[in-house]
């Protein structure tokens, strides 16, 4: 650039002898780049259009359940998608009832582009009335759920959403 171009990132700068000289600028600012990095993250933890399938079934109350023996073991569903800025996501949650009433719930949001993942593990009791899931969680903070649920096979449904078995 000896010519006199510039380039429209370069801008002048003095030394401390006062003398002009040309630096490139970051496109992202340094003090920028961790906010948007954060941001980006907590969009991965988020809900939105390509979650769920449009064509999945959504149904209110579904089934009957009779015993909470049913649901023992641990379910799974994950769901691999593309979300509006074309970044490739995917969000699992995995469920683990145990015979003693206990239960765990963990939930991974992952940003398959960047590599970023994040992971919330939930922790209480639950029981089963009527067609009714009913989860006391504990941790990581007290809070209370009820779904409607059901069992077909190897597929547990919690709220509609189908769950597959991964061991017995």
């Amino acid at each position: 650039m000896r010519n006199g171009s510039r380039s429209p990132r370069c801008r002048p700068r003095t030394n401390p002898r006062g003398r002009a000289r040309m630096s490139a600028r970051p496109l992202v600012p340094t003090r920028v780049a961790p906010l948007l990095i954060a941001l980006l993250a907590s969009m991965a933890a988020c809900d939105g259009p390509g979650v769920v399938s449009a064509d999945a079934p959504r149904f209110g109350r579904v089934g009957t359940a009779s015993s909470s023996v049913e649901f023992v073991g641990t379910w799974r569903r994950a769901i691999f998608f593309l979300d509006d800025f074309g970044i490739a996501r995917s969000s699992e949650t995995t469920w683990q009832f145990g015979t003693d009433g206990s239960v765990s719930r963990v939930l991974v949001a992952r940003n398959l582009t960047f590599g970023l993942a994040d992971i919330v593990v939930s922790a209480g009791r639950y029981r089963v009335e009527n067609a009714r899931l009913l989860i006391d969680f504990i941790t990581p903070a007290p809070s209370q759920l009820a779904f409607d649920v059901r069992r077909t096979g190897d597929q547990l449904f919690i709220a509609g959403e189908p769950y597959l078995r991964v061991n017995g």
